[in-house]
């Protein structure tokens, strides 16, 4: 029973990206190929220190056909700072960078993190009530209606669906009402207080 509830926790958590974290990676001089951390699930952003210098705009996710293109024709030398700018992530935990870094820049990635398993009594899922208990609930059962053969299944997992789109739908709104529109930031007129005042 606690493997069906860890199973069920694991994929909640990964499905509606309940835990985002972030961590550093040091790159090395010279090195273009490095290997991810087991805790890195999914990676939403990657930034980019470079030694000396403030943080960069978010690192380009590419292909691998770019890097070896963007290789092939141009050498670290010929790259304005060198700092990286592209990445490409290849499996579980390959990552390859164009450029080279030609130095020890840091990278910083922001990602979705598995739970830890729920082992104790005491322990509590990271998950907000009143979505939790109802989501490792018909979680579990989806997994023991699997092992056992129970007929009840397929309603179990449309429950467990519909549990996992509320806390989702919970976990888009946590986030607030920010539109998804481009934005263009900087100074900008707003209208007056006083209605009155007519101001083109």
């Amino acid at each position: 029973m606690k493997d069906w509830i860890n199973q069920a926790y694991a994929d909640a958590c990964l499905m509606t990206e309940a835990i985002v974290q972030s961590s550093t990676m040091s790159l090395t001089s010279g090195v273009s190929s490095y290997t991810l951390d087991a805790s890195i699930m999914r990676i939403k952003e990657m930034v980019i220190t470079p030694v000396g210098a403030t943080v960069s705009s978010p690192l380009r996710q590419s292909t691998l056909d770019e890097i070896l293109r963007r290789r092939q024709s141009s050498s670290t030398t010929q790259i304005v700072g060198g700092y990286v700018s592209h990445y490409a992530l290849l499996g579980v935990n390959d990552l390859e960078v164009w450029p080279t870094p030609l130095s020890a820049d840091t990278i910083t990635i922001y990602y979705v993190a598995a739970p830890t398993p729920l082992a104790a009594d005491s322990d509590a899922p990271v998950l907000p009530e009143p979505f939790a208990s109802k989501v490792l609930e018909f979680g579990a059962l989806v997994e023991a209606a699997d092992f056992k053969g129970d007929p009840s299944g397929p309603q179990w997992s449309q429950e467990y669906q519909i549990s996992l789109q509320k806390l989702r739908s919970h976990l888009t709104r946590k986030q607030g009402s920010q539109p998804g529109q481009f934005q263009i930031f900087g100074a900008r007129d707003y209208p007056p207080h006083d209605r009155s005042t007519d101001i083109r």
